[in-house]
């Protein structure tokens, strides 16, 4: 007989922060999930949607948008070779390439 899989009970976004960058005030969807740095995660129970991962004020989301269903539990690691969008001017940029924003 196969085994049944308990469906979660709440939806959740994990964000690693794999990459070398300090990431600060780190926000999807109106969630803040705080500072995180390298080598760390948060994770946070959401509301179902989709949105970019904006970080350091603001200042920078990633390229991927980020899109989570009912009781999913998504996991997205960041890492130096992220590709991320600097938000004031939409230029392109890798994670690892940029500086910490204070």
């Amino acid at each position: 007989m196969g085994t049944i899989e308990a469906k979660p009970e709440a939806t959740k976004l994990s964000i690693q922060n794999n990459s070398t960058v300090q990431l600060l005030d780190v926000t999807w969807n109106g969630t803040n999930f705080g500072d995180i740095d390298p080598g760390g995660f948060s994770e946070m129970t959401v509301s179902p949607g989709g949105d970019h991962i904006y970080f350091n004020n603001n200042l920078y989301c990633t390229d991927a948008y980020v899109a989570i269903k009912k009781y999913e539990h998504h996991k997205f690691p960041l890492i130096d070779n992220t590709r991320v969008i600097y938000v004031e001017t939409n230029i392109p940029s890798l994670l690892g390439d940029i500086l910490n924003v204070d």
